[in-house]
């Protein structure tokens, strides 16, 4: 799995998908934030620290829906 692969279940999975998502560097498990006022999401791995920051994002991501139901 990739880190486009990570986005579009961010964006787009299910629950399920969402909570099984792993870092595609060393399979450690990530923390993702969605920034609503800025349009923005980051995700960072707790394992390896790689980071990823998405800014532009038009459409509230899955996994920020999910969490705050």
């Amino acid at each position: 799995m990739s880190w486009d692969d990570i986005m579009d279940v961010l964006f787009d999975g299910t629950q399920k998908e969402v909570d099984n998502v792993k870092c595609p560097e060393c399979n450690g498990e990530l923390r993702v934030s969605y920034f609503p006022e800025s349009k923005s999401m980051e995700v960072f791995c707790k394992g390896c620290g790689a980071f990823v920051r998405e800014s532009g994002v038009h459409e509230e991501p899955n996994f920020a829906i999910m969490k705050s139901a």
